[in-house]
């Protein structure tokens, strides 16, 4: 699923083409065998990508103008949601991927408000790693599915209709998970949830469903506002 949106969003940036969507977005997808859960694993699968990641794993020809939507690293500012992947500054100096995170990592250890402010060193090591593992495995299709795939198809418009498909509003959870691990905004269902440990933010090696009675909570739930209010 993280392909699909991948495909369709960086061929598109690349193209100069831009979403339309529409009503019958909710068929289309279902049609081109997208998944209900879509959005939940696709927020997951993208929301601390970088310029140089996009680069390293799906495409070369990515640039600061690459429409691909990333939770904010630096946690204290705003937006919480950035429409554009930003540049990590990995030092390049180092050879291998690996060490290229561990220095992003332990520079940023004593920096207030950047990245997992939550976590202790070992789990945002943890994190970068797992997640550079999801991006690796994902990249290895990407080429395939690019080449199959019709950046002007309708499944695409939907796929890059981030508003109505419901990824818009998982990233902006999933800002609001990094930056206040267990506390919510106010939404008695979603509130609960939290309370109740299935919307933390956390790391772990299985796979945890969240209550499907919470999506369309979320879904109607307004955003927009500062993080003070």
């Amino acid at each position: 699923m993280k392909l699909f949106f991948l495909v369709c969003l960086l061929g598109a940036v690349i193209a100069k083409r831009k979403h339309n969507g529409g009503p019958k977005c909710e068929k289309i997808l279902e049609k081109g065998g997208i998944s209900p859960e879509f959005a939940k694993h696709v927020s997951h699968a993208i929301h601390s990508l970088t310029i140089e990641d996009l680069k390293m794993y799906f495409n070369k020809k990515v640039g600061v103008n690459n429409s691909i939507p990333v939770v904010n690293p630096k946690l204290r500012d705003q937006p919480r949601v950035l429409d554009n992947a930003p540049p990590s500054g990995y030092d390049e100096e180092f050879k291998t991927d690996g060490m290229k995170h561990f220095d992003l990592i332990m520079k940023g250890v004593n920096m207030e408000g950047w990245r997992l402010t939550a976590f202790e060193v070992v789990e945002r090591l943890s994190h970068v790693y797992h997640m550079s593992e999801i991006w690796v495995a994902a990249g290895q299709k990407y080429k395939k599915v690019a080449k199959r795939l019709d950046k002007d198809s309708p499944l695409c418009e939907c796929v890059r209709d981030t508003d109505s498909n419901g990824l818009a509003k998982y990233l902006q959870l999933t800002a609001f998970q990094i930056r206040y691990p267990g506390i919510t905004s106010g939404n008695k269902t979603i509130t609960d949830a939290y309370l109740g440990g299935f919307l933390d933010y956390h790391i772990s090696y299985g796979l945890q469903e969240r209550p499907k009675n919470l999506v369309n909570e979320l879904m109607n739930f307004d955003f927009s506002g500062t993080d003070e209010e």
